[in-house]
């Protein structure tokens, strides 16, 4: 249970010096003449069903998703119906508790969207969580990178071969970000980020430890990893541990440059910092979009960086939607992805999750209408991303994080804090 739960984003790492995933309590019912037991996996929030028709051997048949700590099941054959109660509840933590009812059928599996395959060689498969940026292969159908956050030590990106016909996506390869050739490490130090803290970033075995969030592939062997950064510069509560920086790095990731922001955006740092970026084709630049708002300006930037002259060229504004969340809050951009001709999709979301969710949308922009630093941005509404989840029956995630537009579609990945760290 430990290792399939690994396997699909739902292996609660904390844990692992205690019971794992934990597997709280069972039910039990007939359907259709088959004999079914629930195995509610309380930190992983997953239910296994086994079929027990033969006792002595029972087989997995699949997983299903749940809320936050599912507890109690209960199985309603005459009605095709399974309830599980989860019961974790905490706004502010942005998780309630909830009843999630499932319907027995003959249809495909809805679960997992995302599974990792065993490496060769290896009995275990590649275990994985806190996903957060997305990028499609340029020179590839069918393939995306995807990076993890700052959670884990030992930073790494994965490759994704994207499922056909509703079958699951397969993350095939976890790659280590290494300053194998000593690149980070000769990063000169600025303003309160010291030689200390650069030297916390990187580890004996040269692997690295960044709160990765957005990455974007050149489709040539090349990708850009954004770093969001630490802290916000003169605040006490919050020092910076880092600047914002975007890796380039190739295809076994050692890092081959490290990309600072101007200083005149350094010496205003919001712990909110880049978020996500995307590769422009076009004009063969990378553009990148903040968190947040940095020092009095009103909106977040979009920055654009050219890869042939190895420089900023300039930044614009965002226009955000406002945060109209009965439980307050703010709203602030996630990922962005080139979709030709100069235009990008971007995530804009609140920090709300469930019922307290407002503003969860991709919008698109064209930055071929930029016309000097200071630019404001129109924006085009893509999908609102609350009807995907309505449609479905679903509540909606507080954080949407990743977004990848490719021939087949855009592809979303969310960033599942709760199972991570569930304690």
């Amino acid at each position: 249970m430990d290792q399939y739960s690994a396997s699909i984003g739902h292996y609660p790492d904390e844990r692992s010096g205690n019971k794992g995933v934990e597997p709280e309590n069972v039910s039990f019912g007939s359907f259709e003449g088959t004999d079914y037991l629930f195995v509610n996996a309380e930190r992983a929030c997953l239910v296994f069903v086994y079929d027990v028709s033969k006792v002595k051997k029972p087989k997995f048949k699949q997983v299903l998703p749940t809320n936050v700590g599912p507890e109690g099941g209960l199985a309603i054959p005459e009605r095709n119906l399974l309830v599980i109660a989860s019961e974790k509840d905490d706004r502010g933590d942005k998780m309630r508790s909830t009843l999630t009812i499932y319907e027995y059928g003959k249809g495909k599996r809805q679960y997992p969207t995302l599974k990792s395959k065993k490496p060769k060689g290896s009995e275990v498969p590649i275990a994985f969580a806190a996903l957060s940026g997305l990028s499609p292969d340029p020179s590839k159908d069918g393939v995306l990178y995807s990076v993890e956050d700052s959670f884990y030590n030992k930073s790494r990106f994965f490759k994704i071969k994207t499922g056909k016909s509703g079958k699951a996506s397969k993350l095939v390869k976890a790659i280590n970000i290494k300053d194998t050739n000593g690149v980070f490490a000769a990063v000169s130090p600025y303003g309160e980020f010291s030689a200390d803290d650069l030297a916390e970033m990187i580890n004996d075995d040269m692997t690295v430890n960044i709160d990765s969030e957005g990455i974007a592939a050149d489709g040539e062997g090349n990708f850009y990893i954004v770093h969001e950064g630490q802290g916000t510069v003169g605040d006490g509560d919050s020092p910076i541990e880092s600047l914002t920086f975007i890796f380039k790095v190739n295809d076994s990731g050692d890092i081959l440059d490290v990309i600072t922001l101007p200083d005149a955006w350094n010496d205003k740092q919001l712990r909110f910092g880049l978020e996500g970026v995307a590769y422009n084709p076009d004009s063969n630049t990378l553009v990148a979009d903040l968190q947040r708002a940095w020092g009095d300006d009103a909106n977040q930037a979009v920055m654009v960086y050219s890869l042939d002259n190895d420089d900023w060229v300039g930044y614009g504004y965002y226009p955000l939607d406002a945060a109209t969340s009965p439980a307050g809050g703010w709203v602030g951009l996630s990922d962005i992805t080139y979709v030709g001709e100069n235009k990008f999709y971007v995530i804009e979301r609140d920090n709300q999750g469930y019922t307290d969710a407002r503003v969860k949308k991709i919008y698109e922009i064209d930055v071929s209408e930029w016309s000097g630093d200071g630019h404001v941005f129109s924006k085009s509404l893509v999908k609102d991303i609350l009807d995907i989840t309505d449609d479905i029956g679903a509540l909606p995630f507080e954080k949407y994080e990743g977004l990848a537009y490719t021939a087949d579609g855009v592809w979303i990945v969310n960033d599942n804090r709760s199972r991570r760290q569930l304690r």
